[in-house]
């Protein structure tokens, strides 16, 4: 329960839950202390540590769960969010008599597989979670194809909960707040360009600096604000540093005021591989920032709430350029046209937390 896509998202229904008639615990794969551990303790949540299937094997990983969920139940439902050991937790749940068993896809990116063994592992899974879950529930429809199948929307099992944010806390967008300039030592003029996301391959953060790069030759006194953490994050300071723009290039590390931040940015670039559909985009869209991502995002990303474009990421540096300086200077729809934009798309927290509710009560009567 670090900070990611799926967590943010869990965490922001947990928070809008009638909790004295449904409560959440959860089973992570790790005994380090996470950013929500406490969070989660103090909404009455408990949290249960499972050591990881590649180091107990996965008859051990099955064995230490159907433990858990034996002494620490009972439980009225298991929700899964992981490909990869979603299956054997959905199994484990049918073998405990456990009547909601819903499996939810968040992302595209779970299964990167590659070689034939691995594809068959891939396979195995997806059949393990297809046909053990009570319900099905994607984030969006290619998410729900990924893990689902292309026939997923005509299985009465499938059910579509997309990740919704606090539309509230980010569609008051204050200009005359500037605690990250402030921060930063950074001019009120300098244009900011943001990228929220974890450091990790298919984020393509590489690229992302090139752009800035070039940006730079057009408006030298821009910055590059990158928010996030991950394995990459010292290769892309060395690259930031290699390029020698490394006064203009800001490595923020995990932080927890994300919705002032991104107000405070001009555009969001998101040049990533491959994805789902990000919910720092939906965040960034209720906030009226300007938002540019590759032709890789589905399309659905687009909640039509003001600047949006897709580039390819065949294009080179100098024509995603020449949409960031487009997208520097285009205006915000008002306040009241985004939170329709988001509520019509489905994208309220509130939304998705009723919908989600209706399925855990589904059988508890």
């Amino acid at each position: 329960m670090n900070r990611g896509g799926a967590q943010s998202f869990i965490m922001n229904v947990y928070r809008q839950m009638d909790r004295s008639k449904i409560q959440f615990d959860f089973i992570v794969h790790t005994y380090n202390p996470c950013d929500y551990d406490e969070e989660i303790r103090s909404l009455g949540g408990r949290i249960f540590n499972l050591r990881k299937p590649y180091r107990v094997g996965w008859w051990g990983f099955l064995y230490e769960l159907r433990s858990t969920i034996q002494q620490q139940g009972p439980f009225h439902a298991i929700h899964s969010h992981t490909h990869d050991a979603g299956g054997f937790a959905l199994l484990i749940a049918r073998m405990l008599g456990i009547d909601i068993r819903i499996a939810h896809s968040h992302s595209l990116s779970d299964f990167a597989y590659s070689s034939p063994r691995n594809k068959m592992t891939r396979w195995l899974k997806t059949k393990m979670i297809r046909r053990l879950a009570t319900n099905w529930v994607g984030s969006s429809k290619s998410a729900s194809q990924v893990l689902f199948g292309r026939r997923w929307s005509k299985d009465k099992r499938s059910k579509m909960v997309h990740n919704g944010i606090d539309v509230i806390r980010f569609t008051n967008r204050l200009k005359e707040k500037a605690a990250l300039r402030e921060e930063l030592l950074i001019p009120s003029d300098a244009p900011l360009v943001g990228h929220i996301g974890r450091f990790s391959g298919i984020k393509n953060h590489r690229f992302l600096v090139e752009i800035f790069e070039e940006l730079l030759f057009r408006i030298p006194n821009a910055r590059l604000i990158l928010i996030g953490d991950g394995v990459l994050r010292t290769e892309i300071q060395r690259l930031v540093e290699h390029k020698g723009i490394q006064n203009h290039v800001h490595l923020l590390g995990h932080r927890d005021d994300v919705p002032e931040l991104l107000q405070e940015l001009d555009v969001l670039v998101i040049p990533s591989f491959k994805g789902g559909v990000p919910m720092v985009l939906i965040e960034a869209q209720a906030a009226g920032i300007p938002c540019i991502v590759s032709d890789h995002i589905p399309a659905e990303a687009n909640l039509k709430s003001g600047f949006f474009s897709f580039v390819s990421l065949n294009q080179d540096t100098a024509v995603w350029v020449q949409w960031l300086l487009k997208a520097l200077v285009s205006e915000p729809m008002s306040k009241d046209q985004r939170i329709l934009a988001i509520q019509e798309a489905g994208y309220d927290i509130r939304m998705a937390a009723l919908e989600l509710e209706e399925l855990y009560a589904a059988k508890i009567g």
